[in-house]
């Protein structure tokens, strides 16, 4: 009887890596607004327009 090699685990390493890129992609996409307003605010007090920011 030929001995039957070890089960191998499927390679995880590229699900892995597309997970990771797709949270940094979707992190970014979350955080887009609120890094975009905070720059914009800091444009507004250096302009020197106090109001309407």
């Amino acid at each position: 009887m030929p001995e039957k090699e070890p089960r191998r685990r499927p390679d995880l390493v590229g699900l892995i890596g597309l997970a990771v890129i797709l949270a940094v992609l979707g992190g970014a996409y979350l955080l887009f607004p609120v890094v975009q307003r905070a720059i914009s605010y800091q444009d507004c007090i250096a302009s020197g327009r106090i109001t309407g920011c």
